[in-house]
């Protein structure tokens, strides 16, 4: 990064497995004239950000050093450079991906029918694969069924049996390859790679030792020393940088399976343990010894010892960075476990007034950022059992996290970058069918709304295809894909949300499932990257500042109108006149969730007689600030953190 750099952004990234590989790039073409505030993403763009972090805390370090001398080469964005070329070196993602033992044909199986090979060769290698993962079974069911047609007819029974004695036995084969690979997946954590080598001699360490190496070599740790979300906190601010909460902030997407919900990573109000024969299976000693350290005295339940996951600050980068790179079944789950069976510090019937002598907990208004998906907190009384909490791929439930760092009015964008796949019209619309160069062809490959009418068109994803089953795929796998992104889509097509995205158009065999991408389609996907850095240096922050606002404005006052409306029944509902009174005079005393000042009460009493007086003014008086707002308008509604 340029010393003289002045402007603060935050960054988000989408996830895309392979397609990751664009990011750094990205990352770097920002840095020359950005410095980063709040980075976050989910599954690929979990461990762009991370790095991206890291490299922003190496950074820091050097430039408030004061030294003269360049950055260190594997320090800060000069290390991140280092891992871009890395990561477009062929064959260096695809040696990162170590199957467990037993599921080495499975997994190739699993690339091939994700990846853009050809119907036949998919075909093909599934019918090479069930022989490969069972060939025992397959031999002995074939030898069965002909040796009951020699029995039955000698050898002109076993002769006309062959053909359907073969197809039963591979029938058979494909029923016992499957539980095979069930029990090898269900052994290694619900995933064929669990992140560790698979051997201890391996060429390459595999991809979650990489990403320890990563992180720690980028932020300037020592190896026994893994990086935490309180070392990103606390980092050192530049000269001159606005004051803020944390130097820079990290959170990442992972999906509770166990819990169906979205959960953001850092954890902060929930409380999970972890067992360590498990994160053993997961993570590079170094990383497990210390949270045990951290943990101190396990609680011993059982035969098992389970120790407290480290949450909010003092959890590990990677750790979070893993749950949220989950890829299902491909990449091992993280098991995670929480108490069952007795009182925890939230009651039963929530907002029950705190006992006495207990002591509230002191907040600040802007700290009052309590979550839905907070569970699993720590228990009054003792643990008597636990309950496995699976956490996967946070692209399940949220790819594309717009919403992380977003602000009514922020100080400074929040950029971000999505990855556009075939068949979708989000795209640049081509303009030069043969571009003479592959830098033309990656320009138009990279786009960036500049003007207020671009950007809003909804996406478009034909399912129509030759043969009948493959359009009834095309149609299952569209339905799995809106119920996973439908909230990420609308989100970024709405105003103030849409100007701030870069969009990168891939190839089928760009990213994705293509582990073993050829070194041009490496360096093309790479170059792509940088250009979509670059691109953020088009967008106007004024603009987007004033959207915003006209944004503001107009939700806010079609909002208190239908408060003020609220309070406007006439005549007025017997049955329902406790309730306003309640809210307008404080008598009677409210159900639950008392204020516990009288300070407190009074506010929240005048703030509901401000509303409704600013309310009633508008709806009778006007000015209608929604006339010539942005369309589609905005709402304003209450929905929980997650």
């Amino acid at each position: 990064m340029s010393q003289a750099a002045t402007r603060y952004c935050d960054l988000v990234m989408k996830g895309g497995i392979t397609s990751g590989i664009v990011y750094p790039n990205a990352v770097l073409a920002l840095a020359r004239d950005f410095r980063f505030k709040n980075i976050g993403g989910t599954s690929a763009g979990a461990i762009a950000a991370a790095a991206t972090a890291a490299a922003a805390l190496g950074d820091r370090k050097h430039v408030v050093s004061g030294s003269a001398a360049p950055c260190p080469p594997s320090l800060g964005f000069a290390g991140l450079e280092r891992v871009a070329a890395q990561l477009s070196s062929r064959g260096f993602i695809f040696g990162l991906f170590q199957p467990a033992r037993g599921g080495r044909n499975a997994y190739r199986l699993i690339v091939t029918l994700a990846g853009n090979a050809s119907a036949l060769r998919k075909a093909l290698v599934a019918a090479v694969a069930v022989i490969a993962i069972a060939p025992l079974e397959a031999l002995l069911l074939l030898g069965l069924f002909l040796a009951i047609g020699y029995w039955l007819a000698g050898p002109s029974g076993a002769g006309a049996a062959l053909l359907p004695s073969a197809i039963c036995a591979y029938l058979g084969a494909a029923i016992a390859a499957v539980l095979r690979v069930a029990r090898v997946t269900r052994r290694n954590l619900l995933g064929l790679c669990s992140g560790l080598s698979a051997r201890k001699d391996a060429a390459q360490p595999a991809l979650t030792e990489w990403l320890h190496d990563v992180l720690q070599s980028l932020s300037g740790k020592a190896q026994s020393e893994p990086l935490l979300f309180d070392d990103l906190w606390a980092a050192p601010h530049y000269p001159g940088e606005p004051d803020t909460e944390t130097a820079i902030s990290l959170q990442m997407i992972t999906t509770g399976v166990s819990h169906h919900e979205p959960r953001t990573l850092p954890l902060t109000d929930a409380s999970f343990w972890f067992l360590r024969e498990e994160f053993d299976l997961l993570f590079p000693e170094s990383v497990v010894d210390a949270m045990v350290a951290m943990a101190g005295a396990p609680d011993r339940v059982g035969d098992k010892d389970y120790y407290r996951l480290p949450s909010k600050g003092r959890m590990p980068v990677l750790v979070a960075m893993r749950m949220s790179l989950s890829f299902p079944l491909l990449i091992s789950a993280v098991p995670l476990h929480e108490p069952v069976g007795r009182r925890t510090h939230r009651s039963e019937t929530e907002g029950e007034a705190l006992d006495a002598g207990e002591e509230a907990k002191e907040v600040t208004l802007s700290q009052s950022t309590d979550s839905l998906a907070t569970g699993g907190e720590a228990p009054l009384s003792p643990i008597e059992g636990f309950r496995i909490c699976w956490f996967s791929d946070g692209g399940v439930s949220s790819n594309f996290p717009l919403h992380l760092f977003d602000a009514p009015l922020p100080r400074w964008p929040t950029f971000a970058i999505n990855l556009v796949y075939p068949q979708s019209d989000d795209g640049p619309p081509t303009q030069n069918p043969e571009p003479p160069n592959a830098r033309d062809k990656a320009e138009e490959s990279v786009w960036l709304p500049l003007h207020n009418n671009r950007g809003w068109q909804r996406s478009y994803r034909s399912i129509a295809r030759p043969l009948a089953l493959a359009e009834v795929s095309g149609f299952v796998f569209g339905i799995i894909s809106t119920m996973q992104n439908w909230r990420d889509l609308l989100q970024s097509r709405a105003p103030g949300q849409r100007d701030r995205i870069v969009h990168v158009a891939l190839d089928k065999v760009e990213g994705g499932m293509n582990l073993d991408m050829s070194q041009e389609i490496l360096d093309n996907i790479s170059l792509k990257g940088t250009i979509a850095g670059e691109r953020v240096y088009q967008f106007s922050f004024d603009n987007h500042f004033w959207v915003r606002w006209r944004n503001v404005a107009s939700g806010l006052q079609r909002y208190t109108v239908r408060i003020a409306a609220s309070a406007k029944v006439v005549p007025p509902i017997p049955a329902y006149e406790a309730a306003f009174a309640t809210v307008r005079k404080g008598t009677p005393p409210p159900v639950s969730y008392k204020f516990r000042s009288a300070e407190a009460q009074s506010t929240s009493q005048k703030l509901y007689a401000d509303l409704v007086s600013r309310g009633e003014e508008w709806a009778d008086l006007g000015p209608d600030l929604s006339d010539g707002t942005p369309r589609p308008l905005p709402q304003m509604q209450i929905t929980p953190i997650y």
